[in-house]
């Protein structure tokens, strides 16, 4: 038996190579611990359901229709996968995610333009029009400088103008975002689309998918995503 072998059955978990996460190690800085300790003694305060999360998501219509196929054992031809020219759009996704039954489970918003200051702006001010950001709410964002671009003072406009607080993650801290768990269930979701179903839509096959998706996502599951990142 070789050495990859063995790694690879004998044990209790397949030991082959993977790929690791990148972890910066800027992010174990004294001063970052201490930011870390004062970001959790302040949301350990909230209730978790007046907690709620934005982000933004780019979505590439080759990742819906990129799926493996098994090779031919004989001829060793892989089968190529057809598609119309939808699997070349990129799209961007601006939202918001909470588990106050008050309020939709996730709010947001698709686009072919990238992700900007002024479309987070929009977005925002949208959300608290649709009564999305009730006053007592807090909003956590990370420290993407499009989450401060168009609107000066974020923070002090934020509070006098519907009465959420707003918070900042730490630098690289994506595991304190339940919204990136979001963004997993939608991929996730994508990938299992039938390439039929794909094939038969006009255009924008990817926005669609996501769309439906996205707006079917539960209090159940978003909460779930509460829940990975230790908020309940």
């Amino acid at each position: 038996m070789t050495i990859s072998r063995f790694f690879n059955n004998a044990l209790l978990h397949n030991g082959g190579f993977r790929r690791p996460n990148l972890v910066p190690f800027d992010k174990f800085k004294p001063d970052n611990y201490l930011k870390m300790l004062d970001y959790l003694e302040t949301i350990e305060r909230i209730d978790p359901s007046r907690i709620k999360f934005g982000d933004e998501k780019y979505l590439k219509g080759q990742d819906l229709y990129n799926r493996k196929v098994r090779r031919d054992p004989i001829t060793s031809v892989i089968p190529p996968t057809f598609t119309n020219g939808d699997f070349r759009n990129t799209y961007a996704v601006t939202g918001f995610c909470g588990i106050d039954r008050y309020s939709s489970p996730v709010r947001y918003n698709l686009h072919e333009e990238k992700n900007g200051a002024n479309e987070f702006a929009l977005q925002l001010r949208m959300a608290i029009a649709s009564g999305f950001f009730c006053p007592g709410d807090v909003l956590v964002l990370d420290n993407a400088s499009i989450h401060n671009g168009d609107i000066s003072n974020l923070e002090e406009w934020l509070y006098d103008t519907v009465g959420v607080l707003l918070v900042f993650l730490l630098a690289r801290s994506p595991e304190l975002n339940p919204i990136e768990q979001v963004w997993k269930i939608l991929v996730n979701k994508l990938q299992r689309v039938p390439l039929g179903v794909m094939r038969s839509a006009v255009s924008h096959a990817c926005a669609h998918a996501a769309i439906e998706i996205l707006s079917t996502i539960t209090h159940e599951e978003v909460e779930g995503c509460y829940r990975h990142c230790n908020y309940l």
